[in-house]
């Protein structure tokens, strides 16, 4: 399960930081980038969605295809974007999100609605 939280080789592409990047699914532009940790073994994303009800996830760092011109490129679609654990604000400890189990059963849930194998 650590693979899940560590970056591709090479997928950041030279950036120390991609807060506040633009995230986009594999069908369509998904939200921003508000709050990332990048170290290996214990790197995610926290995305947040919605204008008007915001909503913070904790993306995993292998779902992570490219980052270029200021988009961040995930290998995940919308509907698997929802079930992805929610945090109560960008900045919180992902512990407050669920526990580490049931935080790494919704990545692979993740993963299986959006039909893509993890790498």
């Amino acid at each position: 399960m650590e693979e899940l939280r560590t970056f591709r080789e090479g997928v950041l592409g030279g950036h120390d930081s991609v807060k506040g990047f633009r995230v986009v699914a594999t069908d369509g532009g998904a939200g921003r980038v508000s709050w990332a940790t990048y170290a290996p073994g214990d790197s995610y994303l926290v995305l947040t969605t919605g204008w008007l009800r915001r909503r913070h996830r904790v993306l995993p760092a292998n779902a992570v295809t490219s980052v270029r011109d200021g988009e961040v490129h995930i290998a995940l679609n919308h509907a698997a974007i929802e079930h992805l654990p929610l945090l109560a604000h960008p900045q919180a400890p992902v512990a407050e999100a669920e526990n580490f189990e049931q935080m790494m059963n919704a990545f692979e849930r993740a993963y299986t609605v959006a039909g893509f194998p993890r790498r």
